[in-house]
């Protein structure tokens, strides 16, 4: 039960993803920052690498997925950005894509595989130790 549970915030993550990258928007928002549009980038796609992680990771352990679930979301998630700049590029009137939002997008997504391989290592050990 608990998969369909990880699963079903993935994809809910992703909808939202989606919709935000593809809507129609004719001024952002005012940012306290000059790259604060990079930090939130990051952001998201470090929840969406870490969203996949979980839905994959609590797979059959077997599986292709969970055996591989942290390099398989960290690739998903930097795919998934570039797709969606390439498509406000593209298909949106009014939005333009970015190579430096990718690049963000990238980033958050590396930065969550690195932090749960870290996370799951330390906690190994703790279990070897024990």
């Amino acid at each position: 039960m608990r998969k369909y549970v990880f699963l079903t915030l993935a994809v809910a993550w992703t909808l939202i993803i989606t919709y935000l990258s593809l809507a129609p928007m004719k001024d952002g928002p005012d940012l306290p920052f000059a790259f604060a549009d990079k930090v939130i980038h990051a952001g998201i796609y470090f929840i969406f690498a870490l969203a996949w992680f979980l839905a994959f990771s609590k797979r059959e352990k077997t599986s292709f997925f969970a055996k591989n679930a942290i390099f398989l979301s960290v690739l998903f998630a930097i795919l998934y950005g570039i797709i969606m700049e390439f498509m406000q590029e593209t298909l949106i009137e009014n939005r333009h894509g970015d190579w430096l939002d990718a690049l963000a997008n990238s980033a958050g997504a590396i930065l969550a595989g690195i932090l749960i391989k870290y996370y799951l290592g330390y906690r190994i050990k703790l279990k070897t130790k024990i």
